[in-house]
């Protein structure tokens, strides 16, 4: 079992490492006189901020997806220490949640019970939403696009954070600690390998790190953080689940920042709504 353990840290960590980019997110800003940090203007100026979002949606999905032929030798090696961080971690799963199970009150199970639902899919979705409505009422305000962009980058992440973590939890069948006593037990219809709550949250927190200053980066971090605490302290997931979704979000999270910043979509990604049949779905569209 802990063979298979270390192979399935072995495929995230690959993922994880294979989308980071060589460069860092904010050598891809420009700074305005007071040093904060801007978006790079679009190569596309007359195009609209909605149709960007939808556009860079199907290209960056793709870029995730082959990631893992991209290493580095750099990747490789941080592949190696966040295989070592979580296979350690995993080792000791079962003795951190009878840790927590035995200092754990009411009170900080009713708390940690409000906080995963800032990691919910459907929650922390409804606020970048309105993260990106208040950057375009900021943006047809007063022309600035800085909110908006940062708003979008944070909703595509945390949709493709969603994605991926939900199609590795499933691939990886691994049992939760609500369902087995043992972090070593696999079965099919299982997903607790990564946290999607730890994932998504990290990657809007990366975002929001990347394209602003501080404190919000940390505050967005302590967040995250406090939402993948509480899946362990809520019996949802073994502590490697959480660390290995931190990890897959924040390069996720990283990876689209950048890429955003460099507009560099070639998919048209756009939605399909037909009121008649009830039809809502996205339509797809290259130009390669």
């Amino acid at each position: 079992m802990m063979f298979r353990v270390l192979s399935v840290v072995l495929v995230v960590t690959v993922l994880v490492c294979g989308v980071v980019p060589p460069v860092s997110a904010q050598q891809v800003y420009v700074s305005d006189p007071e040093g904060k940090s801007l978006s790079r203007p679009s190569d596309h100026p007359d195009e609209g901020q909605w149709e960007r979002g939808f556009k860079i949606l199907g290209d960056d999905a793709v870029y995730l997806a082959t990631s893992p032929f991209r290493l580095t030798p750099e990747g490789l090696l941080i592949t190696g220490l966040i295989a070592a961080k979580v296979a350690g971690v995993a080792v000791g799963d079962k003795t951190i949640r009878r840790e927590l199970r035995d200092r754990r009150h009411d009170t900080i199970y009713d708390v940690a019970n409000g906080v995963t639902e800032l990691g919910n899919a459907p929650v922390l979705f409804g606020l970048n939403v309105g993260f990106v409505l208040t950057g375009e009422l900021i943006r047809q305000y007063n022309g600035d696009s800085l909110i908006l962009d940062a708003a979008l980058a944070a909703t595509e992440a945390q949709i493709l954070a969603a994605a991926f973590s939900e199609g590795i939890g499933y691939a990886t069948a691994r049992t939760g600690p609500n369902s087995a006593n043992d972090p070593f037990k696999f079965k099919f219809g299982q997903s607790s390998f990564p946290s999607g709550h730890a994932t998504q949250a990290f990657a809007v927190a990366t975002v929001l790190n990347d394209r602003f200053d501080q404190p919000v980066g940390a505050i967005a971090y302590t967040l995250a953080a406090a939402v993948g605490l509480s899946r362990i302290v809520i019996d949802k997931h073994w502590a490697s689940d959480v660390v290995a979704g931190a990890a897959l979000g924040w390069a996720i999270g990283h990876a689209i920042s950048k890429r955003r910043s460099e507009n560099p979509p070639y998919l048209s990604f756009f939605p399909f709504v037909d009121p008649g049949t009830n039809t809502y779905w996205f339509m797809l569209s290259g130009g390669f």
